[in-house]
């Protein structure tokens, strides 16, 4: 070991972004020489990075990071794997151990130590309190970036809350000590200015897509800025990449920003005005005339779904590279101000394509990224062979939250193991996306207009990549690849064929409860009322409007009660449209010729064909 005054090497950023995920979140420690002798040079001082969990008063010596030497620049960036994925070259040393010190969310504490475990150790400089969890105190870095003050250059063997500055969900600056305050670091947004920029201020204005639509052959680009009424002076354009290396670009140098602040280009504008004429909205008493394009450009928007986007500042001092990677210009925002897929390449064998679709921003995200970050945007393809739902519709020159539809569409209680019931419900708008609005799944017993004890939340859960959730009863006699939520034999899904059941907004069963879907007439007799799938299956017809209803409306379901099998359920799958069997007179009475193996009642309130 080493005394602490032979050593002038410092902690500066300790980063836990701020991202939806939980098992990919990217984390770095970054280290800097102030002083110039270390740097570039190799060492033997014995020292390493190390994490203390949570109250342990010992490092974890089996994750702990040799730190041998100094990157010439004077900073060593110990970077996680998700890290790295972004940061690349940026990223001296990768830790990989899940328990190392570049992977804390938080509340551990963070030390730069001289010695081993077998000889004795001593402190260098740390971040935190040995011995204290951080969790909810004023050394938690959870979800956010703590910066060391500017002016604290010695090494610090005890920690105090005044070196530091907590970012919360700030923008992070790997390799960069230039300000220690939030919000300034290179590639963070620039605040949006309280009036018109002149020429000159206008790097303080924000360009960024806000839509990508590719919309029935009449696509268009939707771009949003924080300068409404200003002259764009910048030489901004529009790129666009697409397949087998073909390249155009727009330019908007010149372009004024209408007052609504959105700039709309589109590949035919009579084309366009047809589409979305007559669309208005009042906004601070004007009438919008939503159908307007601004540009009109065939070229840029061919291949449009498939095709790879950025706003380019052209006379960016960032150096141009043959990097191909998302995150090529990460931290170099003026170069790239925003960026939907990756340089040079189309979006081809990407999940990010959007062809027929559209790809919608996030709200919370109101700035633009210099690399593509997926998680900022949402593609939204309208269901096939069925009205497409509001969310679903295009809306230039606006910019709205696009809200989870969501919605039963197989109820299943077969005859034969009661262990395979499921309930199933389907999202048209929406994949892989984490609900995050208290629902839940209630139900009512038999003809009780009392709701039951047994409900099940659904906040938390994810809606599979392929629109659907399923709750089953046992995940042995179902697997884990169909069932998404397990509540077991005591719980919602060990259905009853004979029980009425809701989706409703609220935390618990009540009359206070906002309900989105229902199956059944709670209080009614389930028999009398022709719902009863006791046995049997109930499922909702995909080209019969499948939507959401407060009220229950059984022409949208087919309803077989005592013969079906578990066999014959299939979850997490959309049924197809019902055969000749099912297209009948509903005033005609049900028999065996109109089940789907003439041993029982198949019933449907479908009107006739």
């Amino acid at each position: 070991p080493v005394c602490p005054g032979d050593v002038d090497i410092i902690i500066t950023e300790i980063v836990d972004v701020d991202v939806e995920s939980e098992t990919s979140v990217p984390r770095y420690v970054e280290l800097h020489s102030p002083r110039r002798r270390l740097r570039g040079e190799g060492f033997d001082h014995g020292l390493k990075l190390v994490v203390f969990h949570s109250e342990s008063e010992e490092p974890h010596w089996a994750s702990a990071v040799p730190i041998e030497y100094m990157p010439e620049n004077g900073f060593l960036l110990v970077c996680n794997q998700a890290a790295y994925d972004i940061y690349t070259e940026k990223c001296a040393e990768v830790s990989s151990n899940i328990a190392g010190p570049a992977n804390s969310n938080g509340n551990d504490q963070i030390a730069l130590i001289s010695g081993d475990e077998e000889n004795g150790w001593f402190v260098v400089d740390i971040y935190g309190v040995i011995g204290e969890d951080g969790y909810d105190t004023d050394h938690e870095f959870f979800n956010a970036r703590v910066i060391r003050k500017k002016s604290v250059t010695e090494t610090r063997a005890t920690w105090s809350k005044h070196d530091w500055q907590l970012c919360p969900s700030d923008t992070p600056d790997p390799n960069e000590w230039e300000t220690d305050e939030c919000g300034l670091a290179k590639g963070a947004p620039t605040p949006s200015p309280s009036s018109v920029p002149t020429p000159t201020e206008q790097k303080d204005c924000e360009f960024f897509f806000s839509e990508l639509a590719d919309c029935e052959e009449k696509p268009y680009i939707e771009i949003k800025s924080t300068c409404p009424g200003a002259k764009i002076s910048r030489d901004i354009s529009v790129v666009s990449w697409k397949q087998y290396g073909f390249t155009c670009d727009v330019d908007l140098k010149g372009v004024t920003v209408p007052d609504d602040g959105f700039i709309v280009i589109c590949s035919n504008r009579i084309q366009h005005q047809v589409e979305y004429g007559g669309q208005y909205k009042e906004e601070d008493g004007v009438w919008r005339d939503l159908s307007v394009c601004d540009i009109e450009d065939f070229t840029l928007l061919t291949y449009f779904g498939h095709s790879s986007f950025a706003l380019l500042d052209k006379n960016s001092d960032c150096e141009q590279t043959d990097c191909l990677s998302r995150d090529c210009y990460a931290g170099c925002s003026d170069k790239y101000l925003d960026i939907y897929g990756y340089r040079d390449a189309s979006l081809l064998g990407t999940p990010y394509y959007f062809d027929k679709c559209r790809a919608v921003r996030v709200p919370e995200y109101p700035y633009g990224l210099s690399w593509f970050e997926p998680a900022t945007w949402e593609v939204i393809c309208p269901a096939v062979g069925v009205p497409a739902t509001p969310d679903e519709k295009c809306d230039p020159r606006e910019w709205n939250k696009v809200h989870l539809v969501l919605y039963f569409t197989e109820f299943c209680d077969p005859k034969d193991d009661s262990s395979k019931s499921f309930i199933e419900l389907y999202s048209p708008n929406k994949r892989d996306v984490k609900i995050e609005d208290d629902l839940i799944i209630m139900k009512w017993e038999g003809t009780s207009n009392v709701p039951s004890y047994t409900f099940q939340s659904i906040k938390g859960q994810t809606v599979n990549e392929n629109g659907f959730l399923v709750l089953c009863t046992n995940w042995y006699a179902m697997s884990e690849d169909t069932c998404n939520l397990q509540t077991g034999y005591h719980g919602i899904a060990n259905i009853n064929g004979q029980d009425h059941y809701a989706l409703a907004k609220c935390e618990f069963p009540g009359p206070d409860c906002d309900m989105i879907d229902v199956y059944g007439s709670p209080g009614t007799d389930p028999k009398q009322s022709g719902q009863d799938f006791s046995g049997g299956r109930s499922i909702r017809l995909e080209y019969f409007y499948p939507m959401a209803r407060k009220i229950f409306d059984i022409d949208q379901w087919i309803i077989s009660e005592n013969e079906v099998s578990a066999d014959m359920c299939d979850p997490g799958k959309i049924d197809p449209n019902p055969g000749e069997e099912f297209r009948r007179d509903p005033k005609a009475p049900s028999s065996g010729k109109n089940s789907k193996n003439g041993n029982g009642k198949n019933k449907r309130g479908l009107r006739g064909q």
